[in-house]
Parts: C-alpha cells; structure tokens; sequence
C-alpha cells in the first residue's frame, strides 16, 4: 500500500514542473511515487478528486486539480484558480 509520504513525492515533482497544466500517465505517477497505485485509482474518478481528506490528494497541498483519463490511463493536473 502506497503510503502518504509517498504521494508526498507527487506533491514534490507537481511543484518542481510549476506549469499551469501538467500531463501525465498513469505509469509516470507510479514511478514518481515509487509504487503501484490502488485499483481504484483506475477505476473511480472520484480517487483523482478534490477531497484533503484523501491522503493521496497531494495536488492540492502542490495548488492543482485533477482530471483523470481512465480510459487513456492519464491525469491533467490543472493549476487551482486562487
């Protein structure tokens, strides 16, 4: 199970881009964090969703949402109007 320390690494790499949109692929964010990600995240939109409560939710602690793809397998981190 990937731990929040892990995800944390998502947090990192999302602040070290600093874009106003980021894409990535589903195997791009597991090797970020180290780890596979739950089978939810493939399967539920609402895994990729705007909760702080969710631990894996590090873009928003990085300023982004998420829009997953499930079918292509890919995320937009879109920077977070403030």
């Amino acid at each position: 199970m990937v731990q929040r320390e892990q995800y944390e690494r998502l947090e990192r790499r999302l602040r070290a881009i600093g874009r106003s949109r980021i894409e990535m692929t589903f195997a791009e964010v597991i090797q970020v964090v180290g780890d596979q990600l739950p089978r939810s995240a493939c399967t539920y939109p609402a895994w990729w969703g705007s909760d702080p409560q969710h631990t894996q939710a590090v873009w928003l602690d990085a300023g982004y949402v998420a829009s997953p793809n499930l079918t292509a397998q890919r995320v937009t981190f879109t920077r977070a109007a403030s």
